[in-house]
């Protein structure tokens, strides 16, 4: 019986750059079983471990609902396909990702629709000064990202990677920097899984 790994891959940590924040504990059973053609028995064993350019606050939170999820059976590999999900906008008129949509509305929202946008007032008496820095975070996650605290995107807290939906009641701001590494992290992690795979979480403190 294959031992179960209790640490990143070697090579990973050699590396010394970068720390990866998911890796999987079985690893060896999904590759020796790729290599031979054969499906492997029992679920990918998906370890979590937050990485010091993480927000924690935001990880800690992620990892314990995926953890969750998957003690409740609900995680599986799952290809995540954001362009068949795409929706009607009727602000834009145009065809758009729910995350785009759910972006722009909190920033409608944070603002009074947008129509209190300066410098004026105080925070009593202008919703703009009074949410300044999540709106000024939610508008830079539009963009690239190069370091926590950067900017916020919307997180499908169940990802679609790990077959969740791509529905409004899956999604919640998340530092953008920790959500955009954090489920690159993953993706690798999972390559050499098969669709379909039950998948559980265990998060490393």
């Amino acid at each position: 019986m294959p031992r179960k790994r209790t640490a990143p891959p070697r090579q990973t940590q050699a590396r010394g750059a970068r720390i990866v924040s998911a890796y999987l504990e079985n690893a060896d059973v999904f590759r020796t079983a790729k290599a031979a053609g054969t499906t492997p028995r029992g679920p990918a064993v998906l370890v979590l471990k937050n990485r010091p350019d993480f927000d924690k606050r935001d990880f800690d939170r992620k990892a314990k609902d995926l953890a969750r999820l998957g003690q409740e059976g609900r995680l599986k590999k799952a290809s995540p396909d954001r362009d068949s999900n795409k929706v009607h906008d009727p602000a834009t008129g145009k065809r758009r990702t729910r995350t785009n949509i759910y972006r722009d509305r909190m920033i409608r929202n944070l603002t009074k629709d947008g129509r209190l946008t300066q410098d004026k007032g105080t925070p009593e008496t202008n919703k703009y000064l009074a949410n300044k820095n999540v709106v000024e975070r939610l508008y830079a996650g539009k963009g690239p990202i190069r370091a926590r605290g950067d900017g916020l995107d919307p997180d499908h807290i169940q990802e679609l990677q790990l077959d969740g939906t791509d529905t409004y009641d899956n999604l919640r701001p998340m530092d953008a920097w920790t959500n955009r590494q954090l489920g690159s992290d993953i993706s690798v992690a999972l390559r050499d899984v098969p669709e379909g795979t039950p998948v559980i979480v265990r998060v490393i403190p």
